[in-house]
C-alpha cells in the first residue's frame, strides 16, 4: 500500500503545520538584534530574491508574473506582515488566537457585504469566536480589554486576510507563481511601510536610525535566503496550490492545523503564560473554524 505523499491533502495537512512553527524562526531572528520590522521585511525580501529571477523569465516569455495581482498581494501581503509583527510582540499563544478569531470577520463579511444567508451554523460560529477573543483578552470588571500593539496587530491581520481571502477566491485563472509572487513582492512593500509608521525603539517617526548594521545583514544574509528556500516559498506554495484542488471544507479543517501545532507549540516551548484562560481560548476559536466547515458542508449538502 503505497503512500500518496503528494496528495493536496498531504500537501496543505503539511504546509499548514509547518507554518505553526513559524514563530520560532521569527523569535530567533529577533534575538539576534534585529528589530520586528526588519524581521518581517526580510522574510518577504528574501524569497522576493529567490523568485525574481523566475519572474524575469516568464515576462520574457510573455506569461504574467504576478505583478498585476495587486488587490490580492497587498491584503494577502499586509495581513501576513502583521501577523510576523505581531508574533514578536505579544505572546506566540495571543497572536495566534486572535488571528484565527477569523470565523467572526468571514461571517460578517460574507453575510453584509456579500448577501450570504445567516445561518445557524454561522451564528454559532460566531459566538465562539467572539467568546474565544473575549477569553484571551480578558475582560476586567469595568468591561475593559487588555489588548497592546501585537494583540491590535494580530486581530487586524486577521480581518485583512478574511477580505484578501474573499478576493482570492473571486479570481479565476491565476497560477500558482502569479499568488506567490504577488504575495511576497506586495508584502515587502507593506512590511516596508509599517516599519516607517510602527517602528519600535522611537528613535524618530521614519526608524531610519533602526536599520541594522551592514555586517549584521551579512551575517544573517544566508540565513534569511535558507528559510525563504526551504520554508517560506515551498510552504506557501503547498497551501496556494492545494488550496485550488482541496474542496473547501476539508480545506478549511485542515488550515486549523496551523492554529494548533502554533498553539501546542507555543505552550511548550516559548515559556510564555499558559493557563486556563488561554487554553479556553483556544478551544473556542479552533472550535468556531470546524463548525463554520462542516456548518457551511451541511448546507452544500442540503441545497
Amino acid at each position: 500500500m503505497s503512500i500518496h505523499i503528494f496528495r493536496p491533502e498531504v500537501i496543505v495537512a503539511a504546509a499548514s503545520a509547518l507554518w505553526g512553527l513559524f514563530w520560532i524562526p521569527l523569535r530567533a531572528f529577533e534575538q539576534q538584534g534585529l528589530d520586528p520590522g526588519w524581521v518581517t521585511i526580510a522574510q518577504f525580501v528574501a524569497p522576493l530574491i529567490c523568485l525574481l529571477p523566475f519572474a524575469l523569465i516568464r515576462l520574457l516569455r510573455n506569461q504574467p508574473s504576478g505583478v498585476s495581482q495587486i488587490t490580492t498581494g497587498l491584503l494577502i501581503g499586509a495581513a501576513f506582515a502583521l501577523y510576523c509583527q505581531s508574533l514578536m510582540l505579544t505572546d506566540v499563544v495571543r497572536a495566534l488566537i486572535l488571528f484565527y478569531v477569523m470565523p467572526a470577520w468571514g461571517t460578517i463579511a460574507e453575510v453584509g457585504f456579500m448577501g450570504r444567508k445567516f445561518t445557524f451554523w454561522r451564528g454559532v460560529a460566531l459566538v465562539l469566536s467572539m467568546f474565544g477573543l473575549l477569553t484571551i483578552l480578558g475582560i476586567g470588571g469595568d468591561f475593559s480589554l487588555a489588548l497592546n500593539s501585537g494583540d491590535v496587530m494580530a486581530l487586524v491581520s486577521g480581518v485583512v486576510f478574511t477580505i484578501g481571502a474573499m478576493r482570492v477566491r473571486q479570481t479565476e485563472d491565476v497560477s500558482v507563481f502569479e499568488q506567490l509572487f504577488a504575495f511576497f513582492l506586495f508584502g515587502a512593500l507593506v512590511s516596508l511601510g509599517l516599519l516607517f509608521l510602527f517602528s519600535s525603539g522611537g528613535a524618530n517617526v521614519t526608524g531610519v536610525e533602526k536599520v541594522p548594521p551592514m555586517e549584521k545583514i551579512v551575517d544573517l544574509l544566508p540565513w534569511f535566503l535558507l528559510m525563504a528556500v526551504v520554508f517560506l516559498i515551498p510552504v506557501m506554495w503547498g497551501i496556494y496550490w492545494g488550496s485550488g484542488l482541496v474542496d473547501p471544507g476539508r480545506l478549511g479543517i485542515l488550515l486549523q492545523l496551523e492554529a494548533v501545532v502554533g498553539i501546542i507549540s507555543a505552550a511548550l516551548l516559548a515559556g510564555e503564560p499558559f493557563g486556563w484562560r488561554e487554553l479556553i481560548g483556544a478551544v473556542l476559536v479552533v472550535s468556531a473554524g470546524l463548525v463554520e466547515v462542516f456548518g457551511n458542508q451541511s448546507t452544500t449538502e442540503s441545497h
